[in-house]
């Protein structure tokens, strides 16, 4: 992941970022459970301005703007893999 997008998976965690560190075995369960509620509310937002773009391009407006990829395409593969670690009771590290 870019930088950019670690910072907006922090934000989202509510945790301050950092280029390198841990979440502890012990901390792992609870970023996840975070992390999974921001992508859930991330899909919201992204479905909502699917349908409006979707909108803009059927009503044939030439100001249709192209469609972001929001934080549940970018976040998922770390959702994943805070899953597997909390299922394995590791620490997830990052930045070495």
């Amino acid at each position: 992941m870019t930088e950019p997008v670690m910072r907006l998976v922090f934000t989202a965690i509510g945790h301050e970022f950092a280029p390198s560190g841990i979440f502890t075995a012990e901390q792992v369960p609870a970023v996840r459970s975070k992390l999974a509620h921001a992508i859930e509310q991330s899909r919201l937002q992204d479905r909502a301005s699917i349908a409006q773009h979707d909108e803009s391009s059927l009503a044939g407006e030439s100001n249709a703007q192209d469609l972001q990829v929001g934080l549940s395409q970018r976040a998922f593969p770390l959702l994943e893999m805070l899953a597997a670690a909390e299922k394995q009771k590791v620490p997830v590290v990052w930045g070495v």
